[in-house]
């Protein structure tokens, strides 16, 4: 049935589905429908014109089916079943025999020349960048290929190639982190980009986005939708949250000059309403209050589907804003989310392969919404600033942005660009209004100009980076205009740039590229198991790749070795330095000048509550870990920018890995019976080394962070201490 499946599917997707009857009173299953030939086609579809269309749609399924079935490569983990275990490889070869067909068949491919499908042994590879279409054909062949694997024995074999599967389907995809103050256009800007006009809620008054937003592109089955995925923090974490802002009003309501947190205030009057004045923790936590939103008590994501970007915006509404100026209650429930994740249809060109995250200037004080914060940043492979133009380079908030996360993006991250983003460029004043253009144009460059004077003056910026030249970016946008053009030209707008830049990261070409060559050397792996075991030439192949192996491995040795002993030298220097300077460290973060009484104590009351480390409302985070690791920081950050540097240079180990290989090409001229295992070999090692490399950068981030972690766990008991005995006094 499955097979028949196959041709009815393969029909309607070609827009022939009037067919499937025919096909189907002639008994033609998968098998019969990849043999056909032009006497059939002749038969099965009399008329000309629907012949020539449907011959045009097989004759390209057939190129790309031959092209992908008799590709050839090869790995190391395939010389282990197929070598020391002979029963078990004859056991594969016999299973994969019947649903693969026998090796040295034949496939209908097409003749160039553009006449019938002839029968004849199938190409090798050519050498092209597949197209999108290319793709789509090999995801489906691959599909096929999983669900005839799934139904063999399980062997080693059988396991790895399920495995390879598994792994081709999995992707990494570019982020772009979105920051910005309240009101700076961050929402308007990505519905713009996107090309639409209310996605995201945007323009109202008093009202603000207060919880991270990622957009990507819908790759679902229903990917004609909108789709909004909200993710709530947990009922232990919320009720932690709501003990927190109590003990803080314990403290502030025992202290007449600490100020009411009116972000807490804010939280509470949301979600609560009056409810929440007066109440304990008890009655917050009464299961009534969450009747509407049963997932936030089962910790499982709420998720609407919409047919339009309109009405997915109007259901998030109360999920993505705070809105302090309505005039009558209506619940909001911001407050306990997390994370929200729309997916946008018709969007594949820009956000495949990239997702755009709208994320709060510095984090958050909740625990669990902080941690998916760092972590976003740190993932980040491009950062945008987005600032009212007016302000840009007088506000001091962007430029804290910058400096308070730079070492979760740069060093402890993987950014290989920063873009200030000016907005809002068509908003002038009156009397330039009649030569509007000229004015708004020459605002964009003058302010461009002092944008890269201001970043350059930030040396504990630019010093995590190697500065490229395309580094820096600055954009200066209108997307009124580019949604009008009533002054400026679509083009002058610079929307379109950053259209651009997103296409350009997305990289769909490369991307598709990667998953075909992928593809190519599973199936090449399936068609060199299905022929003869070749024992005594794959072990002698076998013998040189280890040696090969062994040597290139002891040259990737020594050069970890070196970079091994210059961080062991730079951070010896830094303990010495940070021992000697402690005490002074330490005074700098609790004891700064101008802070005495009450102010005082609240720091070190909350820094050692929190693992040393305050976050105040709307104020840059003091972090005593941080600051105790600096002397270190500061010695290794010019060699970890030379050995893992996230933009120009590759740097000595992924230099060296790039280098690695084994040469499996020279082999194939003396041993042409494994030419499949080794271009099986060749695909596998260039999918090892980009994972070796992405592996590499993930460590490096950890190693960045484990300086201030390590300090922090040894300071644990010191802050317990502390806390207990200011409890005490």
């Amino acid at each position: 049935m499955a097979s028949f499946d196959f041709v009815r599917d393969k029909l309607t997707e070609w827009n022939h589905s009037d067919l499937i009857q025919r096909f189907e009173d002639e008994e033609i299953d998968e098998e019969g429908f990849l043999s056909l030939e032009e006497t059939d086609l002749i038969n099965l579809i009399p008329k000309t014109g629907p012949r020539s269309r449907f011959r045009k749609k097989y004759n390209t399924f057939l190129k790309v089916t031959g092209e992908m079935v008799n590709q050839e490569p090869c790995q190391k983990a395939i010389k282990t079943p197929l070598r020391n275990e002979p029963s078990k490889c004859s056991e594969t070869k016999r299973s994969m025999d019947k649903p693969f067909g026998k090796p040295g068949g034949s496939v209908p491919v097409t003749d160039t020349s553009g006449s019938e499908p002839s029968t004849s042994k199938i190409p090798p590879l050519q050498v092209n960048i597949p197209d999108i279409e290319t793709k789509t054909e090999v995801k489906k062949i691959m599909q096929r290929v999983k669900s005839k694997l799934d139904d063999l024995p399980s062997t080693k074999l059988i396991d790895f190639l399920r495995g390879q599967i598994q792994t081709l389907e999995k992707e990494k995809k570019e982020i772009v982190g979105v920051f910005g103050r309240t009101g700076a256009g961050k929402s308007f800007l990505i519905n713009t980009i996107l090309g639409e006009t209310k996605l995201l809620p945007s323009g109202n008054q008093g009202a603000c986005t207060s919880v991270m937003i990622q957009v990507e592109a819908n790759m679902t089955d229903s990917d004609s939708k909108y789709i909004a995925e909200i993710e709530f923090m947990t009922e232990e974490e919320w009720k932690e949250e709501l003990w927190s802002i109590f003990r803080d009003r314990s403290y502030e309501d025992g202290n007449e000059d600490q100020e009411r947190d009116d972000d807490d205030d804010e939280k509470i009057s949301a979600l609560y309403g009056k409810d929440g004045h007066g109440a304990t923790l008890e009655e917050l936590m009464d299961r009534k209050h969450f009747r509407e939103i049963p997932e936030f008590r089962l910790s499982v994501k709420k998720i609407f589907l919409c047919d339009t970007a309109e009405e997915l915006s109007e259901k998030i509404t109360c999920y993505t804003w705070s809105d302090t100026h309505s005039d009558t209650f209506k619940r909001q429930y911001w407050p306990l989310v997390k994370c929200i994740t729309i997916k946008v249809p018709n969007s594949k060109d820009l956000l495949e392969h990239v997702v755009l995250v709208d994320l709060p200037g510095n984090g958050d004080c909740n625990k669990s919404r902080d941690e998916m914060w760092k972590s976003f940043v740190g993932n980040c492979s491009a950062v945008w600033i987005v600032s009212d133009i007016a302000r840009t380079t007088s506000e001091k908030e962007s430029w804290e942005i910058l400096d308070s996360t730079v070492s979760l993006f740069g060093p402890g991250g993987e950014c290989r660009s920063i873009s200030v983003i000016c907005t809002k460029t068509d908003d002038i004043e009156e009397n330039q209004k009649a030569d509007a253009r000229t004015c708004i144009l020459c605002r964009n460059e003058t302010t461009k100009k002092q944008v890269r004077d201001k970043f350059n003056k930030h040396k504990e910026v630019k010093k995590h980076f190697s500065g490229g030249k395309d580094f820096l970016q600055v954009f200066t946008v209108s997307s009124k205009e580019y949604q009008k053009e009533k002054h400026l030209q679509q083009e002058e707008t610079e929307i379109p740039k950053l259209q651009e830049f997103l296409r350009n990261l997305n990289d769909r070409r490369t991307k598709t590229s990667d998953y075909v060559s992928g593809a190519y050397g599973i199936l090449s792996l399936i068609q060199a198991a299905k022929s003869s075991n070749m024992t005594d030439s794959k072990e002698e192949v076998c013998q040189v790749l280890e040696q090969r192996l062994k040597e290139e491995i002891k040259s990737i040795g020594q050069t970890m070795d070196e970079a091994y002993e210059t961080f062991e030298r730079c951070l010896s220097e830094g303990v010495q330095q940070s021992e000697e300077s402690c005490e002074q460290l330490m005074n700098k973060v609790i004891a700064p000048r101008g802070k005495k009484g009450s102010g005082h104590h609240k720091v070190v009351k909350t820094l050692c509550n929190n693992g040393g480390v305050y976050k105040p409302k709307g104020k840059k985070e003091i972090n005593l870990n941080e600051s105790l690791a600096s002397c270190m920081r500061s010695l290794i950050d010019e060699e970890f920018k030379r050995y893992f540097p996230n933009e120009g240079k590759r740097g000595p180990i992924k230099e060296r890995i790039d280098t690695f290989t084994l040469d499996t090409n020279s082999l194939v001229g003396e041993h042409p019976e494994v030419s499949l295992h080794l271009t099986f070999l060749k695909t596998e090692e260039t999918e090892l080394k980009a994972k070796l490399i992405c592996d590499l950068r993930e460590k490096k981030k950890i190693i960045y962070s484990t300086l201030s972690e390590s300090i922090k766990d040894t300071m644990h008991r010191c802050y317990i201490r502390t806390h207990r005995d200011a409890a005490e006094v």
